[in-house]
């Protein structure tokens, strides 16, 4: 009985270190990103919500942060059409450049 105890105090221990990794990640998330490649472009992250616009193009949804170190972003178009976006995550010291990197390996750098 000792031991389960233990286990469960453990597990519960680390979920509560992973829960409190993951809401000072999207704290330090939150804000206005552009693209440096094109200004139109813009990733507006708060809490766990985003929305990704170019020019009149608008698309919200949700966002997480998988074991590996990407962020997979969930999201909807006006028309109600479904798109699961994934990619690595990685932001500079003063979490100021935020870059993505798809599965082909191409990166896109934005910028608060």
């Amino acid at each position: 009985m000792k031991k389960f105890v233990r286990k469960s105090a453990c597990f519960l221990a680390a979920f509560s270190m992973l829960l409190v990794l993951l809401c000072s990640c999207g704290s330090e998330l939150d804000g206005t990103w552009r693209s440096c490649e094109d200004e139109d472009t813009r990733i507006k992250i708060s809490g766990e919500k985003v929305r990704i616009t170019y020019d009149d193009f608008r698309i919200d949804g949700t966002y997480e942060m998988d074991d590996s170190g990407n962020i997979i972003f969930h999201l909807t178009d006006k028309n109600g059409n479904k798109y699961k976006i994934e990619a690595k995550f990685s932001t500079d010291q003063k979490n100021k450049r935020l870059t993505l990197t798809n599965a082909k390996g191409e990166s896109e750098v934005f910028e608060r």
